[in-house]
């Protein structure tokens, strides 16, 4: 499934054909897209972009966790620094992250590796964030994938130890996607 840019910018879940699934409509305001999937088990997966120009509050990350059926894996681009996801400093935005998470009984996979490499200063920071519902938390193991692939923001892997349906077992080939084209595509989307 793939957002439609002009509504969404740049969000968007990729899953196999072969996996039983299905998309969710959401009423927000903010960039999101969500399904709904079977792979260990059935989860809700929502995929969201926090843009560091547009605010956000804690009630409008409610009202979308309020919208996705339990158990939830929300993933995605906060743009909120935390020392308790491994960034070097605390923003506003990652205070009120902090605080949702909190408020709304989540888990965060996250270990404290940098997700993301700032160009222009070469600094690292964590901003990329994985959070989930507490009765999948143990289910996963989450890592970032030691390669750029020629994008600013380090592929997260997340993988679970459960075994898979036979109808769902993981083919990924990440070194043959062309991640160049999509961080190019996804920057023209999230500026249109």
């Amino acid at each position: 499934m793939e957002s439609n840019g002009s509504v969404h910018g740049g969000v968007g879940i990729l899953g196999k054909n072969t996996t039983p699934h299905q998309q969710l409509h959401i009423n927000t305001g903010l960039q999101a897209v969500a399904l709904r999937a079977t792979c260990h088990k059935t989860i809700t997966i929502c995929s969201i972009y926090l843009s560091p120009s547009t605010a956000c509050n804690i009630t409008e990350l409610g009202d979308l966790i309020g919208q996705l059926p339990p158990p939830v894996l929300l993933l995605g681009d906060s743009n909120a620094h935390s020392q308790q996801w491994g960034s070097n400093k605390r923003s506003t935005r990652g205070k009120m992250v902090e605080d949702f998470l909190l408020k709304s009984n989540l888990s965060l996979l996250n270990s404290g590796s940098p997700t993301y490499l700032h160009p222009a200063t070469v600094s690292f920071s964590a901003i990329g964030l994985s959070i989930t519902h507490p009765a999948l938390y143990l289910d996963f193991c989450w890592q970032t994938d030691s390669d750029l692939h020629g994008n600013d923001h380090y592929p997260i892997v997340i993988i679970t130890d459960t075994p898979l349906p036979s109808f769902a077992k993981p083919t990924w080939k990440l070194h043959k996607g062309d991640w160049a084209a999509f961080s190019h595509q996804a920057a023209l989307e999230t500026l249109h």
